[in-house]
């Protein structure tokens, strides 16, 4: 007799511990029997305090584990951002981290039969020109929705919470700055949303795939300029400010006084000063018609988002196991790197793991050798003296003509004892590209000189292999 499944159905959520993850969790523990999947083997192993909500271990970037961490579940919640470090080292930007992790979790969620996977996106600019962040948020839904799974894209401007980098940012740049002065770009409009009623149409849509698939623009009660915002900013802190747009100042500048100013992480500030020339003007929807009449106004929002005693930005509470998570890290001294390569036409993961160790010897002649036996494994050399650098066992079982996974199981330049160090190639977004990534290297050098000798060697000749496989594929 097979076990039957709970009465209440089954919700992960993958981020859980971020920004909107952290208010989002206590609505659904409501609702779900919910699973919250986190990197952190520490929060895993914490208690909860709700009889609903069970954090689970899983490392993202391993398919298995997602895919193990998706069993019986129904609905996905998909909050994931690569902007907080995963590794002591990392060699890869956000956005090619955020579609590895995407593809991840979308073959992971259709293995499992997963009914829907509900991701808070951004709101796409009305015109063809996409800033990086908007691009990176566009790509992340493409890619979800690549594997069958029903998908709903929530698509927020500005999302205004206590602890939101948004919102502190502009008041840190009011509360700091007595004078203003704003790029032409700061007239774009947009329409700011409070946490709550993101929160609201996040609960509103999961568990209905079929009334909510695809991407909803949702937005608060006002269509406001970045310029108004900060105009609003000063009156609800009840500040005196001079703002002043100026028709030649750069938006660099802008950013980089943005940057000095605010204490927020300096890829997300660029990420939203970049967004700033383009109106992300809000399209008319069913969901949308839902939440704006209680919606609440920008000024209100905001003043959720302000410590009433000191008038700084209200924090998120200070996580303690974060803290752990990062000692953690830097005690383990791994190395994450993903690179994102052209694919050319007909091809797929297994040529370009083929091509790429073949290519190797001939890109670090005379100095590199490396050799790939019948069944796969490849070994790198160096010639004089010779001297096994890295070992490398490919993974069958783990292997598709879309993915190839090798252990890195040895050489003279991998710490003994690393079980989970590997490499990978696997395609996505079609066969557009393939992303070539090291996951949980644990380097034999010491750290001083692994940075600047065996660190800049990879990033160099992977550079070479992408300039390479760009030419193949024009």
């Amino acid at each position: 007799m097979t076990e039957s499944r709970t009465e209440r159905p089954r919700v992960a959520i993958a981020g859980a511990s971020g920004f909107v993850g952290t208010a989002l969790l206590p609505h659904l523990a409501e609702r779900f029997q919910v699973r919250a999947l986190t990197r952190s083997p520490i929060r895993a192993a914490s208690a909860s305090g709700l009889a609903s909500l069970d954090w689970r271990h899983c490392d993202l970037f391993r398919v298995s584990a997602v895919e193990h961490s998706l069993k019986g579940i129904d609905y996905a919640v998909y909050l994931v951002h690569s902007l907080a470090p995963s590794s002591r080292l990392t060699q890869a930007s956000p956005r090619d981290m955020d579609l590895v992790l995407a593809d991840n979790f979308a073959r992971a969620a259709a293995a499992n039969g997963v009914r829907q996977i509900l991701f808070v996106s951004g709101v796409m600019p009305q015109s063809f020109r996409f800033s990086p962040l908007l691009w990176s948020r566009r790509e992340v839904e493409m890619v979800l929705a690549s594997q069958g799974t029903p998908v709903t894209a929530l698509r927020p401007s500005l999302v205004l919470g206590p602890g939101g980098t948004g919102p502190n940012l502009l008041i840190d740049l009011v509360r700091r700055l007595p004078v203003l002065l704003l790029p032409p770009s700061s007239a774009s409009r947009t329409r700011p949303i409070a946490l709550p009623d993101l929160i609201r149409a996040i609960l509103h849509c999961l568990g209905r795939p079929h009334d909510f698939t695809g991407a909803f623009d949702i937005g608060g009660r006002e269509e406001l300029s970045y310029e108004q915002m900060l105009r609003e900013t000063a009156q609800v802190l009840g500040l005196r400010r001079l703002i002043l747009r100026l028709p030649l100042l750069p938006t660099s500048l802008v950013s980089l006084t943005a940057r000095l100013v605010s204490g927020a992480p300096p890829q997300m500030v660029g990420a939203i000063v970049e967004s700033l020339p383009q109106d992300t003007l809000m399209r008319d929807n069913a969901l949308q018609r839902v939440i704006a009449p209680d919606a609440l106004s920008f000024a209100a929002a905001l003043e959720r988002c302000i410590d009433p005693v000191s008038g700084r930005p209200r924090p998120r509470p200070r996580d303690q196991l974060l803290e752990a998570d990062q000692s953690l890290m830097r005690k383990e001294a791994r190395v994450r790197s993903i690179q994102r390569v052209l694919l050319p036409p007909g091809q797929d993961a297994t040529w370009v793991s083929g091509n790429y160790f073949r290519w190797l010897g001939s890109c670090c002649w005379p100095l590199i050798r490396s050799q790939v036996d019948g069944a796969g494994h490849v070994e790198v050399w160096i010639r004089l003296p010779r001297l096994k650098l890295l070992a490398l066992r490919r993974l069958p079982d783990q292997s598709t003509p879309e993915r190839q996974v090798y252990a890195i199981c040895g050489g003279a330049l991998a710490r003994p004892g690393s079980a989970q160090a590997r490499f990978e190639f696997h395609t996505l977004l079609g066969a557009r590209y393939t992303m070539t990534a090291i996951h949980d290297y644990a380097p034999a050098l010491p750290w001083y000189l692994y940075i600047p000798t065996q660190a800049l060697g990879h990033w160099l000749v992977m550079r070479r292999y992408q300039g390479r496989l760009a030419r193949l594929a024009r």
